[in-house]
């Protein structure tokens, strides 16, 4: 049978670069004004500015802007992924602690990081945001010359929406994430539990055992149900739970 493939979008396509020559200045004239993880206001709110904070503009939207991470911002990425004061992976940088919130950058291998704080229970540390990292603000709050901004691009597509649900579920990991791969039985979930979709099962003797409750990363695992399949994702423990939560970024039937 020809293996079907979902990947959760670890890696979103970010610019490695702002070029200076295709950034507009401008300036925050109505305030306190909220700098969001994406083009709308149900998105993160990542950082708040004040009267004439200048803003780096990339791309325009009708109702909002794009710019560069102000300065003083700062994203999330797992503590696990930083070693010596760098980055030891290729690692999606978040607006909050946990797979739930918005990716806003990428950070690459070996880039220095500067550290805030300690990690938090689940294993993220918040660090200053990089060069490439880009949040938005409503047009109407910034004052730019009009002229200028037809020089630059339109908003691209659309970042996906916070997972709130993961994010509410992400408060009660008591445990860092450890990436696994394992291989069993998917079951849809019978419990009344949001966002856990579906139980990862073990054969044991002559009977399914649960492993794992399954939250599907961002793709839905209702082609699996029922199915042998090979899992990758990352593994927590929850807070009063009998079993850990796999948190899915790939998944294959298996032979």
């Amino acid at each position: 049978m020809k293996k079907i493939l979902i990947a959760a979008s670890m890696f979103a396509a970010f610019p490695l670069l702002i070029n200076a020559a295709e950034v507009v200045e401008g300036r925050v004239i109505k305030y306190p004004l909220n700098v969001r993880a994406g083009a709308g206001m149900k998105y993160t709110a990542v950082a708040q500015l004040t009267k004439d904070n200048p803003v780096r503009i990339i791309a325009v939207g009708s109702e909002w802007l794009e710019i560069a991470a102000p300065e003083n911002s700062r994203v999330w990425v797992l503590a696990r992924l930083v070693k010596n004061g760098k980055l030891a992976a290729n690692v999606n940088l978040r607006s909050g602690p946990g797979t739930g919130y918005e990716a806003v950058g990428l950070g690459r291998r070996g880039t220095a990081v500067k550290v805030h704080g300690q990690a938090t229970a689940s294993g993220w540390l918040q660090i200053d945001a990089l060069k490439n990292t880009t949040f938005y603000v409503g047009r109407p709050a910034i004052e730019v010359d009009s002229n200028a901004l037809k020089k630059l691009p339109k908003l691209g597509g659309k970042r996906p929406l916070p997972n709130q649900d993961l994010i509410t579920l992400e408060g009660n990991f008591i445990s860092d994430g450890k990436t696994v791969r394992r291989s069993g039985y998917l079951y849809e979930s019978e419990d009344n539990i949001k966002t856990i979709t579906h139980v990862l099962y073990q054969v044991k003797g002559d009977e399914l055992a649960p492993e794992y409750f399954v939250v599907p990363h961002r793709e839905k695992l209702t082609g699996f149900n029922g199915k042998k399949v090979n899992v990758m994702g990352e593994e927590y423990k929850v807070k009063n739970w009998d079993m850990p939560v796999l948190v899915v970024k790939r998944i294959v039937e298996s032979k």
